[in-house]
């Protein structure tokens, strides 16, 4: 069968891989892109087939934004030895997501934390920088919570201000730097604990403004300063 075309929101996925792919100053170090499912191919053929397997009920207006590949992303780095900042961001189709286990619970590091782990689905992981992270969906009540979470051993497991629709937003202009959950979660980045999550958070803004410049950016500039305060 011929490979389905990419939908909008693939589209402007790929074509943000290919733009860091393309930029001089970022190297790439790992690129994944999966092949579409039977299943996942019509989005509310497959929506439906997820409420009647698993009884898991998503909103219909989630089809626009319901990149179908198996596994998206792609792991970067600055050219430039000296600079440490860069990112990473893999995808993991929704449907087999939520239709997957939960995420090991071996960096969760209290009982309360293990247990939230049970009603999460991953979502977005990052398997080649060598950090334990990713972000989840949570299931609640046989639909998706309306906040997307983000875990990054050894700093716990956080509740970002986005939901599904959103988070896809705003990878999209952050381009999965590391750290950049932190600027959608409630926290005070000026604890001294934070100090190594604020330098990655800083680093790969920094070297996005000059690799792809977007006056959005200025939107992660107010998060950071009110996350600093």
């Amino acid at each position: 069968m011929p490979t389905p075309s990419p939908s909008p929101i693939e589209s402007r996925f790929l074509d943000m891989i290919e733009a860091l792919k393309q930029c001089d100053v970022i190297r790439v170090d790992g690129e994944r892109k999966g092949a579409i499912s039977d299943i996942a191919e019509d989005s509310s053929a497959g929506f439906s087939q997820l409420m009647e397997v698993c009884g898991i009920n998503l909103d219909p207006s989630l089809t626009e934004k319901h990149v179908r590949y198996l596994d998206l992303g792609i792991h970067w780095y600055a050219t430039d030895a000296s600079t440490s900042g860069g990112g990473e961001f893999f995808l993991h189709e929704l449907i087999d997501a939520l239709a997957s286990a939960p995420p090991d619970t071996s960096s969760a590091q209290n009982d309360a934390e293990s247990e939230l782990f049970q009603q999460l689905r991953v979502i977005d992981y990052h398997p080649e920088g060598g950090a334990i992270s990713f972000a989840a969906v949570r299931l609640l009540s046989n639909t998706i919570a309306p906040r997307v979470w983000a875990h990054y051993f050894p700093f716990g497991t956080f509740e970002l201000d986005l939901d599904y629709s959103a988070y896809l937003d705003a990878l999209l202009l952050t381009k999965g730097f590391h750290g950049w959950h932190f600027l959608y979660a409630d926290i005070r980045l000026a604890d001294p604990k934070y100090a190594p999550l604020v330098g990655l958070i800083r680093t790969g803004l920094d070297l996005l403004k000059v690799a792809l410049p977007d006056p959005r950016h200025e939107e992660l500039e107010v998060r950071l300063a009110e996350r600093m305060g």
